[in-house]
């Protein structure tokens, strides 16, 4: 069991650098992975406590921050936009948006901020070495900039705009940029539904 979620974390990770080195010269890049990537329970547990327990929905889930001006913004708006085509081939799609800056952003901040993208996103908020456990199992990273003891409000965050798709049995099933791949997943949406049925 051990080894077959090290072998899911590597193959996630070798993805995650994938998409970091090929981003910048694909206008495109949606990933369907042929070998589903399970998520541990500690991570499943999160998501479905996103969505107070709903285990029958498929997942969207993007890392960000709320102080964020254009990726974040627009990477949810483009969930709203997924929600809504998987809605009209009822398909159970919901988003979750987790912070990777939990320092400014709080819960109350959270949940102003999801609300204005619809009331199917929720939002997480985990702290320390359980905020980094959560990142590790996607592959994820957040770089700060100029955060230091006598900066702690105005600093900068670098961090990915790839999104995963999470099947209602927690496994990891595609991955795409949440800014230039929506249109692919929207496509999947309508061209495919048998897809978010198996």
């Amino acid at each position: 069991m051990k080894r077959s979620l090290l072998r899911n974390r590597h193959i996630l990770t070798v993805i995650m650098i994938l998409l970091l080195f090929t981003q910048t010269h694909a206008s495109a890049l949606t990933l369907v992975l042929t070998q589903p990537v399970i998520l541990e329970k500690e991570s499943l547990g999160y998501l479905r406590q996103a969505h107070a327990n709903d285990s029958e929905s498929w997942q969207l889930i993007v890392f960000g921050f709320t102080h964020c001006k254009d990726v974040c913004p627009l990477s949810l708006a483009n969930f709203s936009l997924l929600m809504a085509a998987g809605a009209a081939k009822q398909i159970k799609l919901k988003g979750i948006f987790v912070t990777v800056d939990p320092d400014r952003d709080s819960d109350a901040a959270l949940t102003s901020y999801t609300e204005n993208f619809g009331t199917d996103i929720a939002h997480l908020r985990l702290e320390d070495e359980t905020l980094e456990r959560f990142k590790s199992a996607f592959g994820v990273e957040a770089n700060f900039y100029t955060k230091n003891t006598g900066n702690m409000k105005n600093y900068q965050v670098d961090h990915s705009s790839t999104a995963f798709l999470v099947d209602p049995e927690g496994k990891i099933r595609i991955l795409f940029d949440a800014l230039e791949d929506a249109d692919d997943i929207a496509k999947m949406l309508h061209e495919n539904p048998a897809f978010f049925r198996s």
